[in-house]
């Protein structure tokens, strides 16, 4: 058989001895195709089948909130010391630190290493003995009572 005026068997075909368009998905063996054979950009969302993304499929770090399911979350999916004071909403009213069974015993820190005020519409309290560290300072507009 002879292509162009050729024979296969002994001249190369090249790329451009074959017409556009005229290589089918039907005419491509299973395997052959690998991802150094694709271009930059050339696997779209619409060519992905459904489904066909697992979790191993995707990146490290490649998933943010916009994208997760709403209740998606649940305590098994936060990691441990992950939700910090810092994270909880200031409505949420948190009993503090506390040892023993139902928090049976309140507990605080004996040093205060951070500048407090505590408003004249608030009332505080600490267990003592309580000093506070050097260069930090404890203004009290309101009440606070060390016991």
């Amino acid at each position: 058989m002879a292509y162009l005026g050729r024979t296969p068997a002994n001249v190369p075909v090249t790329a451009s001895d074959i017409p556009d368009n005229s290589i089918t998905a039907a005419k491509i063996l299973d395997g052959v195709i690998t991802p150094a054979d694709l271009s930059a950009n050339a696997v779209t969302t619409a060519k992905i089948a459904g489904d066909a993304v697992d979790g191993t499929k995707i990146a490290d770090n490649a998933i943010d909130s916009e994208h997760y399911a709403d209740g998606s979350i649940d305590t098994a999916h936060v990691a441990d010391a992950a939700i910090t004071a810092a994270k909880i909403h200031s409505a949420v009213e948190l009993g503090g630190p506390s040892l023993g069974a139902s928090s049976i015993i309140r507990t605080n820190a004996q040093t205060i290493s951070e500048n407090i005020t505590i408003p004249a519409t608030s009332n505080g309290g600490s267990f003592g003995p309580i000093s506070v560290a050097d260069g930090y300072t404890v203004t009290v507009a309101g009440y606070w009572a060390i016991i």
